[in-house]
């Protein structure tokens, strides 16, 4: 990873002035600010993503003299609230609560599925945005019952999307009711026996039936059953021997599909004997599509800071962009969190070679190379050190 750009391009006094001249016009113009800032602390990074912190405000028009007074590369703030937010040690701050919030941020580099752009990587930021989606609407909505109007999402500016949940009860759980929290999502301690059970009805050994979920089960019952009837569903010749499921099988199953997928929606998985190594290979391919992986620190560590929303992130100079949750199906970083105009161009001497995607056009990159881009490229390139000002 390379150092944040106010570190490494100190010898590029030229860049340094554009990107800090721009990062002071945003803020001028956007402010952005958290919800009861003055309980919050607050955290800036000039180096690094966090340089120092303990830092709190009275009011919003000091926070925003600060920002274009200081012009930070980095701003977080504590995701939880306290009575002095800048006292120190941490137990002088008067603990009030914190909000829930989790941390999407997983890497799709060697996903098979893509050749990886290591300049910018649309494909990478889509897979993040599609678990974002799954932890809002699978996990917080319909599992934890989180109403959507306690629901923030935003862009982080980076790789990943942060959600935060904020009302009473969530800001009083405790790092340990966070930690299970986790593990239900994450699927860490999920027992799979507890699914599927064998009922005796006679003496023999085989007088049994295998029930499971039926299509109106809930939680990670809901998410095994659907799972496993998709791919009954559907599953042609190619699916069965990914499953490592014999051709002898996959033809009985084939044959019997409508028997066993109704069978299934009443609870019996027991339409065709013989089904329970299959199962067991179908609940386990379960887990690992429905579960997701998050940044577990970020969620139960209660003095936790984060990346504030609609503020600038001093790796990219793309906006840590809030979102509706009926809008993140159409948003794209690239395009839609970028703060700069888009009209301005700049020369830049490129450090790489590659294609950059920005802004609805294809930019190539050669390294060594004098062009000319427009700011939003001219400011992420720049902060990624992939880039000198011309």
């Amino acid at each position: 990873m390379p150092e944040p750009l106010a570190e490494s391009q100190q010898h590029d006094s030229l860049g340094r002035q554009l990107v800090r001249s721009r990062f002071r016009s945003f803020y001028a113009r956007s402010q952005p600010y958290p919800a009861e800032l003055v309980r919050r602390e607050f955290g800036f990074g000039f180096t690094k993503k966090i340089d120092y912190r303990h830092k709190s405000f009275s009011s919003r028009n000091d926070f925003t003299d600060y920002l274009l007074l200081e012009i930070p590369f980095f701003v977080s703030y504590s995701t939880a609230l306290y009575e002095k937010p800048s006292a120190t040690p941490m137990n002088r701050k008067g603990y009030l609560g914190a909000d829930l919030v989790f941390d999407l941020d997983t890497s799709y580099e060697k996903d098979g599925e893509h050749e990886h752009n290591p300049i910018l990587c649309p494909h990478c930021l889509e897979r993040v945005k599609e678990d974002c989606i799954r932890l809002a609407e699978d996990f917080l909505l319909n599992d934890f019952g989180v109403s959507e109007n306690e629901l923030t999402i935003n862009y982080s500016g980076s790789k990943g999307y942060h959600l935060h949940v904020q009302n009473q009860a969530v800001r009083q759980l405790s790092a340990e009711a966070r930690k299970q929290l986790l593990s239900y999502i994450t699927a860490t301690e999920l027992d799979l026996t507890r699914f599927l059970r064998k009922e005796q009805f006679g003496q023999r050994k085989d007088d049994y039936v295998i029930r499971g979920p039926s299509w109106q089960a809930r939680g990670w019952a809901k998410k095994l059953f659907t799972t496993a009837h998709s791919f009954i569903e559907k599953a042609e010749a190619k699916e069965f021997k990914e499953e490592h499921i014999s051709s002898q099988r996959a033809k009985k199953i084939t044959e019997n599909r409508a028997i066993i997928l109704n069978k299934m929606n009443e609870g019996n998985w027991d339409a065709l004997r013989g089904m329970d190594s299959v199962w067991e290979k179908l609940l386990r391919k379960a887990v690992v599509l429905q579960s997701l992986e998050v940044d577990k620190a970020v969620t139960y560590d209660l003095h936790r800071l984060i990346r504030l929303e609609d503020s600038l992130h001093g790796d990219t100079g793309f906006v840590a962009k809030k979102i509706p949750l009926n809008q993140l199906h159409d948003f794209k970083p690239h395009e839609h969190a970028l703060a700069f105009d888009e009209k301005q161009t700049h020369w830049i001497k490129s450090n790489v070679t590659g294609t950059l995607e920005i802004q609805g056009q294809k930019i190539e990159l050669t390294e060594g190379k004098l062009i000319e881009v427009p700011e939003n490229a001219a400011i992420y390139l720049l902060c990624k050190q992939k880039a000198e000002l011309k």
